[in-house]
């Protein structure tokens, strides 16, 4: 099975945000043709990346967390950020100083996937270790 690249990460989180959107629409977010769309969601479905297309009723906020990473000895922002970047559950990275060196806003949409979700950025090349502080409410943002 051949491991999704970019391209077919951003299809998947596009599906993920509505798997109604037309193969045109596809397209043309990810600057491929209809053809070469339809082959990758055909391969992803064969591989079991995409299982199935389902509805969720009453879906809620999803839940947010901020991760506070610590890079590995000898690395830094520049070194992390592209894994980083290729996650669309990332929302927001700041590097800051201190004890923590980036703090990451992730958006899951419940605790599993929270967890896995950090899992895999624990295992990232370049950090060293994570903190997972989810985030009960949001009290004020002025953003």
């Amino acid at each position: 099975m051949k491991t999704p690249d970019a391209t077919d990460r951003r299809l998947i989180a596009l599906l993920q945000d509505n798997a109604r959107l037309p193969t045109v629409a596809l397209a043309k977010a990810v600057g491929l043709s209809r053809s070469a769309v339809q082959e990758r969601i055909q391969r992803l479905e064969r591989s079991g990346v995409i299982a199935q297309y389902t509805l969720r009723l009453g879906k809620g906020d999803p839940l947010q967390a901020w991760l506070l990473l610590r890079h590995a000895e000898g690395f830094s922002c520049d070194d992390v950020m592209p894994l980083l970047q290729s996650l669309p559950q990332v929302r927001l990275c700041q590097s800051v100083a201190g004890e923590t060196d980036l703090m990451v806003l992730v958006e899951a949409a419940g605790s599993g996937e929270l967890s896995d979700l950090r899992e895999r950025i624990a295992a990232f090349k370049g950090v060293d270790d994570v903190t997972t502080v989810p985030v009960l409410r949001t009290v004020l943002d002025r953003r």
